[in-house]
């Protein structure tokens, strides 16, 4: 029965991939981006600001884009950004 009950579930699944863009909020230091500010002053160029985020690129499975897009948010919120400091974006799309 568990292998049938496995073929089902890999059946009924689609492939998704979630990009999540993790940021600082406003108001918090960032000395990566301060560096890089800096030294493309150097380089002659005119930036004003400069901001860095990260972003996750994560191929998964679910049923439905509803259940990738909630997969995608509870792993931000356990792992991925710390809601003290950090805001995120999320973007789902079927593979």
């Amino acid at each position: 029965m568990k292998v049938f009950k496995s073929f089902i579930l890999s059946f009924n699944s689609m492939k998704y991939v979630a990009k999540i863009d993790v940021s600082l909020k406003s108001g918090h230091s960032n000395p990566e981006s301060e560096t890089t500010a800096h030294l493309l002053k150097e380089l002659g160029y005119q930036v004003e600001k400069v901001d860095t985020s990260k972003v996750y690129t994560i191929a998964l499975n679910a049923s439905s884009l509803a259940e990738a897009e909630a997969t995608a948010e509870e792993m931000s919120k356990r792992l991925l950004a710390n809601p003290t400091k950090d805001i995120y974006t999320i973007n789902v799309v079927e593979q």
